[in-house]
């Protein structure tokens, strides 16, 4: 069924002139990440309004904050700031659901969603009492309120500092939760109900509080704390009744989930229990139901069971949501019975699609506003912020609102239809649906206005690699860009077409992405890596219907493909010619062709420097639309050897785009001849770890890697080749490419080859003893190499490992015959042995590290010779070393010249007469 709402408008409120476009966009992003936001008390709140508003220098914000996600009504929000960055100190009653509005002077306004701020605290103080239970009281209550603390904490009863729940008190202990039903006692959610006196109930309660959220999570504190006396009794209670005092449905559950259902009565004696469904049927344990007996006290995954009765409703259904059941106290022949409503936990309100975000139409049109709603909630639709339930025609035609100039209203979930819309209805056109799961909303800038046959216009954008000149788009070679063309018109066109310039590149049509924005209908071309095949006239169209007739509009697109001019190396690689680089090296005797290349688009000119002395024969080649899509220009050079054995030349490169002209030169290329000769002096290395100790050597544990080379020219081709030596065939075969890996090196006049294991040795050789052969050839022969392997089940780093102690114990003898060398000279240079001491040892000694030799005596003379001492070279220490030998005393010292043979050492064989010359004293440098 399709309901209509009629909106228009008195004719003497009509604009004679197009209304003002103004658009308003709102980041939706900012919202989703701050839909909700937990801040803690006496902090700053810092919100942003965050949109951007187009067509109006004059924008207003206002900021709202309510307890439900939206509402209608003003006298339940309260306006909090008109700035469009809200910034405040955090208090307990700033927690709520915050909008923005955003309003222009032209009138358009909008709803932002709402950010849910929760300002958390936890400031408990303990209270204490004492108190004492007659024995006529069937309801006593504890209470524990004035919990000051946000989120709100979770709450646990304890008696002498066990939970309630734990102690077997029958159903006369109670925790009330849910809604209170009996007003009698004053009760509380959260207090704790002792119920028909009994003397085990003295003690110390407390009621402990859990911090929640996000900042107080897991804190806890005793809000309020009871000493607890029971008087003496002497008798019981008198009468036979019963009274239910609070019903607890378990919240809001989600499909798919289990719920208890909680029901708490008083009465003497304890009351006994029943559930009853909507038709009175009483209920028991089935795979439905679960009943538990009220003095039973488990534990279980599903839920937790209460000490009064309770009743679990498994697996929810949609269908369960309203659903009324019966909690039935009976005690002493009475009866008291109170109905539970099971509610199911809303479902968040959504869209099943995005919108665009304009409209535009002509006056007396019919506008249909689809807003997609598909989890319905409460839907709310606003006219630039007011809601349009103001507008509903009563049932004598009347309106709510006259000078509006609304004349009827009706309403259709997610569907608003306006007939005969003018052009003061202009605006923003916002559905809000909400419900206590949260709050989305959607919105349309509908523009009416006089009517406007389709256009198109070109709206591509130049960047750094294309040019955007008029209908006109030269772009480089391998760029990455988005053809646009937007059609315009009112109405708004519907649709836009852009056609490619052949069947070549059709599959660029199935990049075209359609965008509806602000009133224009925009199609953007997405051309990945542009080549010359893109090149060419694009057709872009696009339509509307004015009174019923169809207006159609084209342009025409030119891409322009482009490259600027690059000159490289282009001689060929032949059998005959080795090309490294910019020298190009032809075989003596056979010709040679060096060439450059100039690629670019438009197509490049191309010229080449010569010296006076060059030779051979220069011609021109242009190749157009090759595999590269570009244009070349190539200079080609042919020699023969016997006629230029050397020449040089340059290649330099021109073309213009967009009239400014490039040029690009390569380096000089060198032309030369060597003298042709076969694969020589070939050999194979092994150059793996082991080959260190055995070039034979390879482990299984280490990666084969053997290097082939040759000296040829021109340069030489590899082939590999091996077998082993312990199996029956014993014949060569080639190495396969899956598990072998070569790599080739060229240089002139020098070639070699390197052949590894995809992995390790052990992987690919069974045996012990291979042989590897390598061939090289050229156009003038081949020589072939073999190498025989070993593969040992030695690890590399085994044998490096003997290796390295080998040469460890050589370094270390060798350092104790340094320490002993030091050591024996230092025993000779300071005096305490001589070499000749020494015995054998004393061949370790070389001359120079001898003592000096006594100074020279004159034995004529029977004096020491004064010449010996004017060396001032002469240390102390050997002055000393030589004088040791002798004992004189002061006697001998008082006249130098004279010796008291008395004091002579010495045997009377070897007595002299000495003196000692005083002037060896006399330079201090001496001594």
């Amino acid at each position: 069924m399709y309901l209509i709402i009629l909106l228009s408008y008195i004719t003497s409120l009509a604009f004679s002139s197009d209304p003002a476009e103004v658009f308003i966009t709102v980041d939706e992003r900012y919202f989703k990440q701050n839909a909700e936001i937990n801040i803690r008390s006496g902090t700053n709140l810092d919100i942003d309004c965050a949109s951007t508003v187009i067509g109006s220098s004059t924008v207003n914000y206002k900021w709202y904050r309510s307890k439900t996600p939206y509402t209608s009504q003003k006298d339940q929000r309260v306006q909090v700031s008109q700035q469009k960055n809200l910034i405040a100190l955090a208090e307990p009653s700033h927690s709520g659901y915050y909008m923005c509005l955003i309003s222009s002077a032209e009138g358009y306004s909008v709803f932002t969603p709402v950010i849910h701020v929760i300002i958390e605290y936890f400031d408990i103080v303990t209270e204490q009492d004492q108190v004492t239970i007659e024995p006529y009281e069937k309801v006593f209550v504890l209470k524990c309120s004035h919990i000051n603390a946000n989120p709100p904490p979770v709450v646990t009863w304890k008696k002498d500092g066990i939970d309630v729940t734990n102690i077997n008190s029958g159903s006369n202990v109670m925790h009330v939760t849910g809604k209170v039903v009996d007003k009698q006692y004053n009760i509380e959610v959260n207090d704790l109900l002792l119920l028909n006196y009994q003397d085990t109930f003295a003690g110390t309660y407390t009621c402990d509080v859990e911090g929640t959220g996000t900042y107080f999570r897991g804190r806890t504190s005793v809000a309020k704390s009871y000493s607890v006396k029971t008087a003496a009794s002497n008798s019981l209670m008198p009468d036979n009744s019963t009274r239910i005092l609070f019903i607890d449905n378990g919240g809001k559950p989600r499909v798919g989930e289990s719920v208890t259902l909680r029901c708490g009565a008083s009465g003497y004696p304890t009351p006994n229990y029943e559930w009853q469904d909507t038709n009175n049927v009483k209920l028991t344990t089935s795979d439905v139901y679960d009943r538990k007996s009220a003095n039973k006290i488990r534990y279980q995954n599903e839920y937790v069971e209460v000490l009064e009765t309770s009743m679990v409703v498994k697996s929810i259904k949609v269908s369960d949501d309203n659903e009324e059941y019966k909690c039935a106290a009976l005690s002493g022949g009475t009866k008291s019975v109170e109905p539970i409503r099971l509610t199911l936990s809303d479902m968040k309100p959504q869209f099943n699609k995005s919108m665009d975000n304009s409209q535009y139409n002509i006056p007396g049109a019919t506008v249909i506003i689809d807003f997609g709603l598909k989890v319905k909630g409460n839907p709310i639709y606003l006219w630039n912020g007011i809601n349009l339930a103001q507008f509903v025609m009563s049932e004598d035609g009347s309106t709510s609102d006259h000078s509006r100039g609304v004349l009827a209203m009706n309403f259709d979930d997610g569907i608003l239809t306006i007939e005969n819309i003018q052009k003061n209805a202009s605006g923003i056109f916002q559905c809000i649906a909400y419900n206590e799961a949260g709050m989305v909303t959607q919105y349309k800038t509908v523009i009416i206005r006089d009517a406007q046959p389709a256009e198109v216009a070109h709206t591509t954008q130049s960047n750094e690699d294309i040019t955007v000149l008029g209908n006109n788009i030269h772009s480089v070679r391998g760029a990455n860009f988005t053809m646009q063309c937007t059609g315009s018109g009112n109405p708004t066109p519907s649709d836009i077409t852009i056609d490619v310039p052949d069947s070549s590149s059709a599959s660029v049509t199935s990049s075209l992405v359609k965008v509806n924005k602000e009133g224009k209908y925009i199609g953007n071309l997405l051309i990945d890596k542009v080549s010359e095949a893109y090149a060419g006239n694009y057709s872009c169209c696009t339509h509307n219907y004015v009174a019923g007739q169809k207006n159609e509009a084209c342009i025409t697109i030119n891409l322009a493909v482009e490259e600027r001019v690059t000159v490289t190396q282009n001689s060929p690689d032949t059998d005959y010619t080795l090309v490294i680089g910019n020298m190009v090296y032809g075989t003596e005797g056979y010709p040679l062709s060096a060439s450059c290349k100039a690629t670019g688009l438009p197509r490049p000119t191309i010229s080449i420097t010569r010296s006076e002395n060059s030779c051979g024969t220069v011609s021109t080649i242009t190749k157009s639309n090759d595999i590269e899509f570009t244009d070349q220009r190539i200079i080609q050079v042919d020699y023969e050897s016997d006629d230029c054995p050397t020449d040089e030349f340059q290649c330099c490169g021109e073309n213009t785009i967009q009239g400014t002209p490039y040029e690009h030169c390569y380096e000089a290329i060198a032309v030369s001849f060597v003298k042709g000769a076969e694969p020589h002096e070939v050999r194979i290395e092994n150059i793996g770890t082991l080959a260190l100790d055995d070039s034979s050597l390879v482990s299984l544990m280490e990666t084969l890697s053997l290097n082939c080379s040759a000296k040829s020219f021109p340069e030489s081709t590899f082939t590999w080749e091996y077998r082993n030596t312990g199996s029956s065939a014993n014949v060569f075969q080639p190495l396969d490419n899956l598990n072998f890996q070569t790599s080739l090196t060229k240089t002139k006049g020098f070639t070699f080859s390197i052949l590894n294991t995809d992995g390790v040795a052990g992987d690919f050789f069974t045996g012990t003893n291979y042989e590897f052969k390598c061939t090289a050839k050229n156009v003038f022969g081949g020589t072939s190499v073999i190498k025989r392997i070993q593969i040992t089940t030695s690890a590399a780093n085994e044998v490096s490992a003997n290796v390295y102690l080998s040469v460890g114990i050589v370094l270390f003898v060798l350092a104790l015959i340094i320490i002993l060398i030091m050591y024996i000279f230092f025993l000779i240079s300071s005096g305490k042995k001589n070499k000749s001491e020494l015995g054998c040892m004393r061949h370790c000694i070389c001359k120079c590290c001898e003592p000096k030799d006594p100074p020279v005596v004159d034995l004529v003379e029977d004096t020491y010779n004064t010449s010996v001492y004017t060396d001032k070279s002469m240390s102390m220490r050997n002055l000393d070393a030589f004088f040791r030998q002798f004992k004189f005393d002061d006697d001998v010292f008082a006249n130098p010249g004279a010796y008291n043979a008395e004091h002579d050492p010495y045997t009377p064989d070897h007595r002299r007469r000495y003196s000692l010359n005083s002037a060896v004293y006399k330079d201090p440098d001496v001594v």
